[in-house]
C-alpha cells in the first residue's frame, strides 16, 4: 500500500468528518430521514435487543479479535506492528469521546452522540487490525478479514442505531472518524517502521527455517 494513498484517504475523511461534525453540531434531535432509518429498524419493543447486540459486538468482540491479530502477530514475530495499529485504534476512540463529541455537541436523549463511540472502536479496530496483519496474510485471507471486518462495522452502526442511541448520521461520522485516524497513522508508520519491522522478522523466519 503506498503512503500517498493513505494521505488522501486520511485526509479526506477527517475533512469529511469536521464537515459532518459542522453540520450536525449542536443538534438536538435526529433529522427526518434519518427518522425514516429508526423506523425501519424496529418498534420500540426492539430496543433491549438492539442494544444487547450493541453490547456483545463491543467490548467481547473487539477483545476476541485484539486477541487473536496479537496471537498471529506473535506467531509471525510483527506483534511490535500490531501493538502499533492497535495504538492507532485507540487513538481514535480517544479523539472520538475526548474531542469530536465535546466540540460537536450533538445530543440524543440528553447524552453527546457524534461519533459514536461504539461504532468507532468497532471501525478502528476492523481497520486498524486489518491493516496490521495485511502484509503477514495471503490474498484470500485479506479478502476475508476485510469482508468481515466490514460485515461486523456495519452490524454495529445498525444496532446503536436500532436501539436509538444514535442517529445514522452519527455512525458515519464514526466510520469516517475512525478511517481518518488510522490511516493517518499508517500514512506515517508505513514507509519507516512497520514495514522495515516486518522485513525484519521475515528474515529472521528465513534464516531459523
Amino acid at each position: 500500500m503506498r503512503r500517498a494513498r493513505f494521505k488522501v484517504t486520511a485526509l479526506t475523511c477527517l475533512l469529511a468528518t469536521a464537515a459532518l461534525g459542522l453540520v450536525v453540531a449542536h443538534g438536538r434531535s435526529p433529522y427526518a430521514f434519518e427518522h425514516r432509518a429508526l423506523e425501519w429498524l424496529g418498534p420500540p419493543s426492539a430496543l433491549g435487543a438492539w442494544a444487547n447486540l450493541a453490547e456483545l459486538l463491543a467490548v467481547p468482540i473487539v477483545s476476541v479479535v485484539l486477541v487473536v491479530s496479537f496471537a498471529v502477530g506473535l506467531v509471525r514475530r510483527a506483534v511490535f506492528r500490531v501493538a502499533v495499529y492497535a495504538v492507532f485504534a485507540a487513538a481514535a476512540l480517544l479523539v472520538s469521546e475526548h474531542v469530536a463529541k465535546p466540540l460537536v455537541q450533538r445530543t440524543y436523549y440528553g447524552d453527546l452522540t457524534f461519533p459514536s463511540g461504539h461504532v468507532t472502536a468497532v471501525s478502528a479496530t476492523a481497520l486498524a487490525m486489518w491493516l496490521a496483519l495485511y502484509p503477514l496474510l495471503g490474498k484470500r485471507a485479506r479478502n476475508i478479514t476485510l469482508v468481515l471486518g466490514a460485515a461486523w462495522t456495519l452490524l454495529m452502526s445498525l444496532a446503536v442505531v436500532g436501539g436509538h442511541w444514535h442517529t445514522p448520521l452519527d455512525a458515519v461520522g464514526s466510520i469516517l472518524l475512525s478511517v481518518g485516524t488510522v490511516t493517518a497513522g499508517a500514512a506515517i508508520l508505513e514507509p519507516i517502521g512497520a514495514r522495515g519491522l516486518f522485513m525484519g522478522a521475515e528474515r529472521a523466519r528465513v534464516r531459523d527455517g
